[in-house]
């Protein structure tokens, strides 16, 4: 787990076997949230990886954006784009904007993807 990069970030995260509070912390926590399998995971790191590598038209879909419920509120823009990766959440979709390089997010996701092995 890459610790550096979360305290950069004010990331949080727990090993699936460790006690859980039930509460998400941060916004960025609650999108990684929506990722619940290392498979996923490591589809969207497979992504990230052809942005890296100067790839990414090859990704078949950019757009990582989703929700864990069907409630408009709940959904968060998530793009992936050659330099960086975007987020926000709707409704505030400019106040919300958080920009990350590529390799912290590839960094947070492999972190993420230890937790839920």
């Amino acid at each position: 787990m890459n610790s550096a990069i979360l305290q950069q970030y004010s990331l949080k995260m727990r090993k699936i076997n460790e006690p859980f509070d039930g509460f998400i912390k941060g916004p960025l926590e609650a999108y990684i949230y929506i990722y619940r399998y290392p498979e996923d995971v490591q589809d969207f790191i497979d992504d990230i990886q052809l942005a890296i590598d100067g790839n990414f038209n090859q990704i078949e879909d950019p757009d990582w954006g989703g929700s864990l419920t069907s409630r408009m509120e709940d959904y968060w823009y998530a793009l992936i784009t050659p330099t960086h990766f975007e987020i926000r959440q709707y409704p505030a979709l400019y106040e919300s904007r958080q920009i990350i390089p590529l390799e912290d997010w590839k960094e947070i996701l492999l972190s993420w993807k230890e937790c839920i092995k």
